[in-house]
C-alpha cells in the first residue's frame, strides 16, 4: 500500500519516502490472446488527487488487447512490484482506507473526547481535545455550593443582588431511581492466619470483667430490678408492670380477645407509676390509661424526620424518639423543612413572617398528626425547589461531600420559623406557646437557642417558661461558616452574640485543616440551652 502514498500525502504530517525495487518487473497480464507488454511508467505525483488520476488507467491497461510496447521506467523513479500492483485497487471503488483516503473520501474522525486516536491507513496519531467541564453555577444560583479555597459569596451580597439572603430556583436534579442487581455469591477462598509466635498480653481485669462478667444493669438501684431482664432501664420498667396489665376485654373479628403489649411506651409508663406508688392501672373512659406526674410541652426542631425526609441516623431518631414520648402522654410536635409535597401534610392556611437580611420573608405550615405527634413543616422555596423532583437525600446539597452555599441563610430562616410555630400556630385548638421544652438537634437547629436568648434579653416576658436543649446526633458535621461582615444585621441579633460563636478553627474538622476566623453554629446551641445532650456516650 505505500505505492498510493505521495511524496507529500495529505493524511501524513512528514513527506513519506517511496523505496523502489532495483529493476522494474512486468506486470502480469490477464488471461486473453493479447501479448505480454510492459508496465506503464508511473509518473511520481505531487498530490493525492494526481495519484489518483495516474493509478486509475493501471488496470484497463493492463487488460487491452494488441497494445504497443512501452519502455520501462528510469531507475530513478518508484515502480510497483508484483505483488502490489495486484492489490492497487480501482479508483471508482476504493476498497480500503488507503485507497478511500487517495480517492479523496475522509477517513473517520475520533469521538470528541475520545482522546488520541490513530488512523490505520496513516498511522498518524491525532490529538482530540477533552470535553470541557461544565460551568461553575452563578455564585447567587441556588445551584451554587461551597468550594474548598474559594470564599462562597456571603449573605450580604447575595441580599444586595438579589433582594433576598437566601437562593432561589432549582439546585439539584432528582436521583434516577436505578434497579437493584442481584447479589451473586461469590465463592472466598478461606486463608489460615499466621499464628503469632509473640506472647499476647492479658487485658486488664476491668475489661474482661465487662466483656465476659454477669451482666449489670447501670443506675442499679434506680428502678425496680427484674429477675427476667436486666438489659436496660425500659425493659425493666416493662416487667414490673407485666402483671399489673390486665387482658383486653376488646375481641377481634373472629371473636378472639386482643393481646395487650407487654412492651414498649405503655407498658414502660406502667411501670413508672408503679415506681412511684401510684395505681398502675387507671380505667377512665373504657380505656386503660398510666398516670403520670406530670405532662409536658415537647417541640423538636429538626432538620429531617422519617419517614418524610432522612439521610441518616437523624431522621430515623426524629421518627421513633418523639412518638414514644407521645405514647407516655406528652403533647409532642415536630418541626422539619417541608422539601417535597408529603400527601399526608396539609396546609394550615396560617401565613406570617420573619426579618432576614432586612427583608420580610414569608413563613407557611403543612401540618399531619400521626401517632399522637403533630408534624409541623415549614413551606418554603428554599426547601421545596431546591431539588427538581424528588428530594431524596440531597438535603443539604446536590451530591455527599458538596453543600449549597446558602446552607447557613436556609437553616437560620428555619430556626426563625420553628419559633413562630412554637409561639403563634395554633394546634388542636391551642398553641404550644413559650412554656414548653424545645429540643434542638445537630447544627441545622442549633441556632434556636440563640435567637431565644436574644428575644428574652430584648423582652423578658417572652419565652419566660421556655426551655432549650441541644441534642448532639453527630459532632462532626458542626456548621462551620466563614465569618462575614454584616452577619449579626442579616440575622437580627445584637454583635455580641456573633462574637461568641466565632472561632479560630478550620471550616473542615481535621487539625490539620487550614484555619480561618468562622462562625460555629453547633457552638450557639451549646452556648446558649439550657441543657447539651448526646444520643450516646
Amino acid at each position: 500500500q505505500d505505492i498510493l502514498h505521495s511524496s507529500n500525502c495529505e493524511a501524513c504530517s512528514e513527506p513519506i519516502e517511496m523505496s523502489s525495487p532495483s529493476t522494474t518487473p512486468a506486470v502480469k497480464a490477464v488471461p486473453s490472446a493479447a501479448p505480454e507488454i510492459s508496465p506503464k511508467p508511473v509518473e511520481t505525483p505531487q498530490s493525492a488527487g494526481s495519484l489518483a488520476q495516474s493509478a486509475a488507467p493501471l488496470a484497463p491497461v493492463a487488460g487491452k488487447a494488441n497494445a504497443p510496447e512501452v519502455k520501462p521506467a528510469p531507475k530513478k523513479e518508484p515502480t510497483p512490484s508484483k505483488k502490489e500492483e495486484s492489490t492497487v485497487p480501482s479508483a471508482a471503488a476504493p476498497k480500503t482506507k488507503t485507497a478511500a483516503l487517495v480517492g479523496g473520501t475522509a477517513a473517520p474522525k475520533g469521538a470528541a473526547g475520545a482522546g488520541p486516536t490513530t488512523t490505520a491507513a496513516s498511522g498518524v496519531q491525532a490529538v482530540v481535545a477533552p470535553k470541557a467541564k461544565a460551568a461553575p453555577a452563578p455564585p447567587t444560583s441556588a445551584a451554587a455550593v461551597m468550594e474548598e479555597g474559594k470564599k462562597p459569596i456571603s449573605a450580604a451580597q447575595r441580599t444586595a443582588a438579589t433582594g433576598s439572603a437566601l437562593s432561589s430556583g432549582i439546585g439539584a436534579k432528582a436521583e434516577v431511581a436505578q434497579p437493584k442487581a442481584k447479589a451473586k455469591a461469590v465463592p472466598v477462598p478461606v486463608r489460615a492466619a499466621p499464628v503469632s509466635t509473640e506472647a499476647q498480653k492479658s487485658a486488664p481485669s476491668s475489661v474482661l470483667g465487662i466483656v465476659s462478667g454477669k451482666p449489670v444493669p447501670a443506675m442499679q438501684g434506680a428502678y425496680p430490678q427484674s429477675s427476667t431482664s436486666s438489659v436496660g432501664p425500659a425493659r425493666s420498667y416493662a416487667a414490673a408492670a407485666a402483671p399489673f396489665i390486665p387482658p383486653s376485654t376488646a375481641k377481634t373479628a373472629e371473636g378472639k380477645p386482643l393481646d395487650v403489649p407487654k412492651q414498649g411506651p405503655a407498658a414502660v409508663a406502667v411501670g413508672r407509676a408503679l415506681a412511684a406508688g401510684k395505681s398502675p392501672i387507671i380505667l377512665g373512659g373504657g380505656k386503660a390509661m398510666a398516670p403520670i406526674s406530670k405532662k409536658f410541652q415537647l417541640v423538636f426542631v429538626t432538620s429531617e424526620v422519617a419517614p418524610f425526609s432522612k439521610t441518616g441516623g437523624l431522621g430515623e431518631a426524629m421518627d421513633g424518639l418523639p412518638t414514644a414520648l407521645a405514647a407516655l402522654g406528652h403533647r409532642v410536635m415536630v418541626i422539619s423543612p417541608r422539601y417535597d409535597q408529603y400527601k399526608e401534610a396539609w396546609d394550615t392556611g396560617f401565613w406570617s413572617s420573619v426579618s432576614l437580611g432586612g427583608k420580610k420573608e414569608q413563613v407557611h405550615f403543612f401540618h399531619a398528626f400521626k401517632q399522637k405527634v403533630d408534624y409541623v413543616f415549614v413551606d418554603h422555596p428554599t426547601f421545596l425547589e431546591r431539588v427538581d423532583g424528588p428530594t431524596g437525600s440531597k438535603l443539604y446539597g446536590p451530591e455527599w461531600g458538596k453543600d449549597f452555599s446558602d446552607n447557613q441563610s436556609r437553616f437560620a430562616y428555619f430556626c426563625k420559623a420553628a419559633l413562630v410555630a412554637i409561639s403563634d400556630l395554633p394546634l388542636g385548638g391551642s398553641v404550644y406557646g413559650d412554656s414548653c421544652t424545645v429540643v434542638c438537634n445537630d447544627w441545622h437547629s442549633a441556632l434556636v437557642p440563640m435567637f431565644v436568648h436574644a428575644e428574652k434579653s430584648a423582652n423578658p416576658g417572652k419565652w419566660a417558661g421556655t426551655r432549650t436543649a441541644l441534642l448532639c446526633h453527630n459532632a462532626v458535621f458542626q456548621g462551620r461558616f466563614e465569618r462575614e461582615e454584616g452577619l449579626a444585621e442579616i440575622w437580627g441579633v445584637p454583635e455580641r452574640y456573633i462574637d461568641s460563636i466565632t472561632f479560630k478553627m478550620p471550616l473542615r474538622v481535621g487539625r490539620f485543616n487550614e484555619k480561618v476566623n468562622c462562625v460555629n453554629t453547633m457552638a450557639a446551641g451549646l452556648r446558649y440551652a439550657d441543657r447539651a445532650l448526646t444520643v450516646s456516650p
